[in-house]
């Protein structure tokens, strides 16, 4: 018997507030605008990895902002928590590179660029 055996593309994780739209902190059920760019930056991603929304928003709400702003086709999965993935994308994200003193210099430093 013959099997066909399909390559599938890594999954690149992006948090959804803050990096899909123009985030500046919780407002209810509103997702707010899509960020320049985010079009052009999903094209891109979606030729080399299959691409996992999480976020603790709505999956509803979350469904229906891509199919408004034209974005789903680029988008795999929509999930509340981290799956397994190559790299996360997130706005409040501190990498941590093997020091703890200085994860926690960067982290009493930190602020997500939209509230500098």
């Amino acid at each position: 018997m013959s099997r066909l055996i399909t390559k599938t593309k890594p999954t690149i994780c992006l948090d959804f507030d803050g990096v899909f739209n123009n985030y500046k902190g919780y407002d209810g059920d509103n997702l707010g605008t899509p960020r320049p760019g985010i079009k052009k930056f999903l094209e891109t991603l979606s030729q080399e990895y299959s691409i996992t929304i999480f976020s603790a928003r709505k999956y509803s709400l979350i469904i229906k902002w891509l199919k408004q702003h034209n974005l789903l086709m680029y988008v795999d999965n929509v999930t509340s928590y981290k799956p397994v993935a190559v790299a996360y994308i997130d706005d409040r994200a501190i990498q941590f590179k093997g020091d703890y003193n200085k994860a926690l210099a960067e982290l009493k430093q930190f602020k997500p660029y939209w509230e500098r």
